[in-house]
């Protein structure tokens, strides 16, 4: 069921790892290994992937346990994905990225590779989620069953009733479930957050994010079928604006509008564009408040992978946010070179050691504040309530899955969806 490869090792031992967390990463598409579909590295700015990488560099500095494995669906794609490993991080950073996959090389199809992967570990340890949107109800829940303590991307599920069973199952075992929103780890978005709650009521929001459209090639197999594009982007701006309401104001009313034409050209069928506005109302006066988030993943070949950017009026101030541009660019001797470039997300250049270089990226500090906390969990040196307090739990991301739902709600009924809630104050269904 399994094959296990020790496809590069390090020259220089690794560091003594007290943390006998194993680690398991669903998902073996181009967030988690950088290999995407057609056979080859990823063209866009994860050529290394992200999930893969990082925990092999975790391992290293040992702050997660020797074993690693990848759980896919296809066992026949992973001889390449070894190969790919070995040659863009291993030999790259001079790093182990010894490995366990599930399902075995001989196996073309395996849905549930990941429970006979999930049948080797023990409470306590850790996965990630990084799967179309439609599976991840079904893979968390299986973890949170098993005590594991679980990593998730964005959107971590579609609907508000999964996220609330999710939310209540995971406070029940005692395991932390966290949204991988790496946003909230940007030094700037986190500075942006505290000014902002600094100015009083809020009064409008306006976000955009892009993609362009060559990665709906990488997206083909999902793409309007398992999720669409304000699940897949909006959900990182909604994300940070929720997290800087927090307390201070809520969703109450959403409308969705969405554009079409090009993906429909490609084959692919799904929305080119969808804008949510939604209705926020602060909390201590009443004051309405307005917001608008808007993504695409039909952008021209820029100079930055992904638009990215924000603008935030509240009644004491104003905040101007534009993460693709950081004033770093370059530009080669090839026609096109030119790129705005943005190593504080996922820096790829080795460090001055020759290792990997690209710790302190805010792609890099989500998931090492995920294992800490889970391993102080496991220590008995924190809880549930406190992670509530600073990390993007399911406990605490409620408001952000009940915008989106209401918004692909929205765009279905051509109507405006009013988002209801219970007694405590958390979304619990729509009208």
């Amino acid at each position: 069921t399994r094959a296990r490869t020790q496809t590069f090792m390090s020259d220089t031992k690794l560091n003594g790892n007290a943390n006998h967390i194993s680690s398991l990463l669903v998902g073996s598409g181009e967030y988690t290994t950088g290999y995407v579909r057609g056979g080859h590295a990823s063209k866009s700015d994860k050529l290394k992937g992200v999930v893969g990488l990082v925990f092999f560099d975790l391992r290293h500095r040992g702050l997660v346990g020797e074993r690693i494995i990848i759980a896919g669906t296809n066992g026949k794609k992973f001889p390449f994905v070894r190969e790919h490993l070995k040659s863009a991080i291993g030999e790259c950073y001079n790093m182990s990225v010894e490995c366990e996959t599930y399902p075995a090389d001989d196996v073309a199809r395996d849905t549930k590779a990941y429970i006979k992967a999930m049948d080797t570990l023990k409470k306590g340890d850790v996965v990630t989620v990084f799967t179309p949107d439609d599976t991840h109800f079904e893979v968390v829940m299986e973890a949170i069953s098993r005590g594991l303590h679980v990593m998730c991307t964005k959107p971590m599920v579609k609907t508000l009733e999964q996220h609330r069973q999710i939310a209540a199952a995971a406070e029940k075992a005692g395991v932390l479930v966290q949204i991988e929103v790496h946003k909230r780890f940007d030094f700037i978005y986190e500075d942006a957050r505290e000014r902002i709650r600094s100015f009083g009521d809020f009064g409008h929001f306006v976000s955009y994010m892009s993609q362009p459209k060559f990665q709906l090639e990488t997206f083909r197999a999902w793409a309007g079928k398992s999720s669409d594009i304000s699940y897949y982007l909006n959900s990182h701006h909604i994300d940070f604006h929720v997290w800087a309401m927090q307390g201070l104001a809520r969703p109450v009313q959403v409308f969705g509008v969405a554009s079409t034409g090009v993906c429909k050209s490609m084959d692919i069928p799904a929305e080119d564009t969808i804008t949510l506005t939604v209705q926020w109302m602060n909390l201590k006066s009443g004051n309405i408040g307005t917001a608008v988030y808007t993504a695409s993943w039909v952008a021209g070949n820029a100079d930055v992978h992904s638009q990215q950017r924000f603008f935030y009026l509240g009644h004491g101030g104003e905040i101007t946010v534009d993460q693709a541009h950081r004033g770093y660019s370059k530009s080669e001797d090839e026609k096109g070179s030119f790129r705005n470039i943005n190593p504080l997300y996922m820096k790829y250049t080795s460090g001055h050691d020759g290792h990997f270089g690209g710790r302190h990226g805010y792609g890099y500090r989500s998931f090492e504040a995920f294992v800490t906390a889970a391993s102080k969990l496991n220590h008995n040196q924190t809880d549930l309530k406190k992670l509530d307090g600073f990390l993007p739990t399911a406990a605490t991301t409620l408001q952000v899955t009940a915008i989106l739902e209401a918004g692909r709600r929205s765009i279905d009924s051509k109507k405006p969806i009013t988002i209801k809630y219970d007694k405590e104050g958390e979304p619990l269904s729509f009208s």
